[in-house]
């Protein structure tokens, strides 16, 4: 049992391993803002992976639990396990972040008696094609975990509207769903010449257009169609480079493809950094041309930097706050791509205003509204 001070609540926080953006950083962002006079946090790790933020969260006070591997694969174990644990850690609160899954997580909570039981939706429907069986179980399990989440969610939250409508059903959200913006630190990202020059030397960028990017190298941000558009973008004006902030598994084919494309001197992939605000202040503009997204955090603080932004159509209308972004579709050609943003470079990135933005994405504000789902039992 983890020894924990009853005259706080004990917060169990499911999630997977911890890594530096996407799903986990919102959570991190949301945990460390929270009162740490209330909650005891306890992190519930779906995995034995470390994660690069562990050491950051422990010095936070929180304290981190990694399933067993010997829990197994089989969800009758990690259901019943989840309930012992939840049980010896008398656990008040339950919030979990693994989409679906956290039907599974809501239900166990239920069952050994956890008044609050908060699932939250951060993605849309992948649209991923499967082969008929796979895509039968894929339908079969997202409508049993579905009814979980309904049924034994107490606050079903969600980044932003399209998000819970994929993981609750339309009608249910509209109904009983709760909004929660992924809040940033806001100030960390506003708009700075100082510090844009100063990367920009760091960086050896200088003069040179700066075509941005920033999320894990995975199938979904759809890299070989960026790669493309800069290329398009590079026959334009040579005096171009593509800076992709992040890492993930597929930088291996970024790299051989950049090759390919005779542009691998022109193709900065810097791996994963904490200081991706500053590196939004050397960009011109961030193409995100993601196959599928929910409102991904990237394009919040892109655009509290006041950055151009060219995005699919594929990702939430939500995402767009500032006048200065704009989609696209994946069927219209690299070469439509590239002019689009060439043209969006040229607008005045210090008249943008991002009022709105801050009045919703406020991380302090965003806390206080969790806080209060947590507490209104």
């Amino acid at each position: 049992m983890i020894n924990n001070n009853k005259l706080k609540k004990n917060l169990m926080i499911v999630v997977s391993p911890l890594k530096i953006g996407g799903v986990d950083l919102v959570a991190i962002n949301l945990q460390t803002h929270i009162n740490k006079d209330k909650y005891n946090v306890i992190y519930y790790l779906n995995g034995e992976d470390i994660g690069p933020m562990e050491d950051y969260v422990l010095k936070t006070g929180a304290t981190i639990f990694h399933r067993p591997k010997n829990v197994g694969k089989s969800y009758i174990k990690q259901y019943l396990y989840l309930k012992k644990f939840m049980i010896e850690n008398d656990i008040d609160i339950v919030h979990s972040h693994l989409m679906f899954y956290s039907g599974l997580v809501m239900r166990a909570a239920a069952k050994v008696g956890v008044k609050k039981r908060v699932p939250h939706s951060h993605m849309t429907n992948p649209c991923i094609q499967r082969s008929h069986l796979k895509n039968f179980l894929f339908i079969f399990y997202h409508f049993i975990m579905k009814g979980f989440l309904v049924k034994y969610g107490t606050d079903i939250i969600a980044c932003g509207p399209e998000a819970g409508y994929y993981l609750y059903g339309k009608k249910i959200f509209k109904k009983r769903g709760i909004i929660l913006h992924n809040g940033i630190e806001l100030n960390k990202y506003f708009y700075s010449n100082e510090i844009r020059n100063l990367l920009r030397k760091s960086e050896k960028l200088n003069d040179s257009i700066v075509i941005g990017h920033v999320g894990r190298l995975n199938f979904v941000k759809n890299h070989t169609f960026l790669l493309d558009v800069f290329y398009e973008i590079y026959k334009i004006n040579n005096n171009s480079v593509l800076l992709i902030v992040g890492d993930g598994e597929q930088r291996e084919n970024i790299i051989k493809k950049a090759d390919k494309l005779g542009l691998l001197d022109k193709v900065i992939i810097t791996g994963i950094r904490r200081d991706v605000e500053n590196f939004l202040q050397a960009m011109d503009i961030m193409i995100f041309p993601s196959l599928y997204e929910g409102l991904p955090l990237t394009l919040i603080e892109a655009q509290a930097s006041k950055l151009p932004c060219l995005i699919s159509d594929t990702v939430s209308k939500s995402a767009k706050y500032n006048e200065n972004v704009d989609y696209m579709s994946l069927k219209q050609s690299p070469k439509e791509w590239a002019k689009k943003a060439l043209y969006m470079i040229k607008n005045d990135r210090n008249s943008i205003n991002i009022s709105n933005l801050c009045k919703d994405y406020d991380i302090n504000s965003v806390a206080l509204k969790l806080e209060e789902i947590y507490d209104n039992i």
